[in-house]
């Protein structure tokens, strides 16, 4: 399968990863669980994806309709999710997960890509609305394929093959959220460990990374409190490829 390409000067590219992630525009409030959308039917290909992703916001956008206006506007508040989150988690949660567990459609990407590109016009040299714009598509539609169509399944598939009698249990993408946990690990039936998949550009220390990382350490945390079990990472490549070989020994020392 092919995997979506970085649309736009790959240093533009990078130089948007903080404002993105600043403005919350990656909150499943903002673009939904992608990762739990990904996994809701089987895709031949990534246009596919990206057309189901689409859709699923119409659908999205006619469930708003039916509410009054002050759920509609409450769900179309781009911003709320940084400005308010308060007014946001006030609404009952059937209303909440229209926004949570629904794509967006073009015209929605362009207006968070209209957000992002007000943010760093100022400080990212001759960067152009629309270059913004196919950086949101690629971050909402384009990581998520990469990410987990190529790089879960492929990783999944080469620790399977080293521990065949594992159990690897896929979690939701609010279960992620909330634990920054992609698999667990299963022997016979005691859980054992639990990892997150990551490319080989997580292991860089730029500020955003160093940030992210931060925040995924406390939400691993916050998973093994509760199942007493710790969370690994695996850095691997979209075809399964093990950067972090290490990762084998350690579980295979929980196999003993």
């Amino acid at each position: 399968m092919d995997e979506f390409q970085v649309p736009i000067d790959i240093n533009k590219f990078r130089k948007t990863n903080n404002p993105w992630n600043e403005l919350m525009l990656n909150d499943p409030w903002s673009v939904g669980y992608v990762s739990q959308l990904i996994e809701l039917k089987t895709f031949n290909n990534k246009e596919e994806w990206e057309k189901f992703y689409y859709e699923m916001g119409a659908y999205r956008q006619k469930k708003i309709a039916e509410l009054d206006n002050r759920s509609q506007n409450i769900l179309n508040n781009e911003e709320l999710i940084r400005t308010n989150k308060s007014e946001i988690y006030k609404l009952p949660k059937h209303i909440i997960n229209i926004n949570k567990l629904n794509g967006r459609t073009k015209n929605e990407l362009k207006k968070k890509g209209t957000i992002l590109f007000n943010a760093v016009k100022n400080n990212i040299q001759d960067i152009k609305e629309e270059e913004c714009y196919h950086a949101v598509i690629y971050r909402v539609i384009g990581e998520t394929w990469n990410g987990i169509v190529l790089r879960e399944k492929n990783t999944i598939s080469t620790l399977q093959k080293k521990f065949p009698k594992l159990h690897f249990v896929k979690q939701s993408g609010e279960f992620d959220f909330n634990y920054a946990v992609d698999f667990e690990l299963y022997k016979e039936h005691q859980l054992i460990c639990a990892v997150q998949i990551k490319p080989k550009s997580y292991t860089y220390n730029t500020p955003y990374l160093t940030k992210a990382k931060r925040a995924n350490v406390e939400k691993n945390k916050k998973y093994t409190a509760a199942f007493n079990v710790p969370v690994f990472n695996v850095i691997s490549s979209a075809k399964g490829f093990l950067y972090n070989e290490e990762i084998l020994t350690t579980l295979k020392n929980l196999l003993k």
